[in-house]
C-alpha cells in the first residue's frame, strides 16, 4: 500500500540559519536567524520590491506614453550598499551570541546595520545575501528521509507553521 503525499511536504520553514564563515571560508559557532519565504517579514520585503517595481515600470510607461526618453536614476555606491544591506536586515531575524573587541554585540537592527555597512566586514554581506538567495534554505525536511547531516552553508534547523485555518 503506498502512502499517499502529503501537501504540507512542500512547504518551505518559516526560518532557517546561517552559519556564519570567516572571510576565508571557515565555519565558525556564529549563526545567523533568517526569515524564510512565508514569515510575515519577508512577505511584507516582497510587497515592498513589488511597489518599488511596479512604480518603476509605470514612470517608464507614462515616459513612452508622452514621447519622452524614460532615464533611470542613478544610484550612488552608498545606495546600493543601504540597498543590499536592507534585503538583508529585513529578513535577519537575530544572531547567537557574539562579542566585538571584547564586550557582548547583541542583535539588533541598528547593529545588523553597523556590522555590514562596515567594508572590512564585506563576506558578512556576502554570505547573508548568497544565503536568502539559495534556493536550498528554508526548503526544510522531508519526514520520510533519515536525519541530514548540517551542511556548511546552513545548520537546517528551520521551523514549519501550522497551516492556516481552513487548510489541511
Amino acid at each position: 500500500m503506498s502512502e499517499e503525499l502529503d501537501l504540507s511536504d512542500f512547504d518551505t520553514v518559516d526560518e532557517d540559519v546561517m552559519r556564519v564563515k570567516t572571510k576565508d571560508g571557515t565555519a565558525t559557532t556564529w549563526t545567523w536567524t533568517f526569515a524564510g519565504p512565508g514569515h510575515p517579514k519577508t512577505v511584507e520585503q516582497s510587497n515592498r520590491l513589488a511597489k518599488e517595481r511596479l512604480r518603476r515600470e509605470k514612470a517608464q510607461e507614462q515616459a513612452v506614453v508622452n514621447g519622452k526618453k524614460w532615464k533611470a536614476e542613478d544610484e550612488t555606491p552608498d545606495e546600493a550598499l543601504d540597498r543590499n544591506v536592507k534585503l538583508v536586515t529585513d529578513r535577519l531575524l537575530g544572531w547567537s551570541p557574539i562579542n566585538l573587541n571584547g564586550t557582548p554585540f547583541p542583535y539588533t537592527v541598528e547593529n545588523a546595520n553597523l556590522i555590514l555597512k562596515d567594508r572590512r566586514k564585506g563576506h558578512l554581506l556576502i554570505q547573508a545575501l548568497e544565503f536568502l538567495g539559495d534556493e536550498v534554505a528554508f526548503s526544510g525536511r522531508s519526514a520520510t528521509t533519515s536525519e541530514p547531516s548540517p551542511s556548511d552553508h546552513s545548520s537546517s534547523t528551520g521551523t514549519k507553521k501550522a497551516a492556516p485555518a481552513g487548510i489541511a
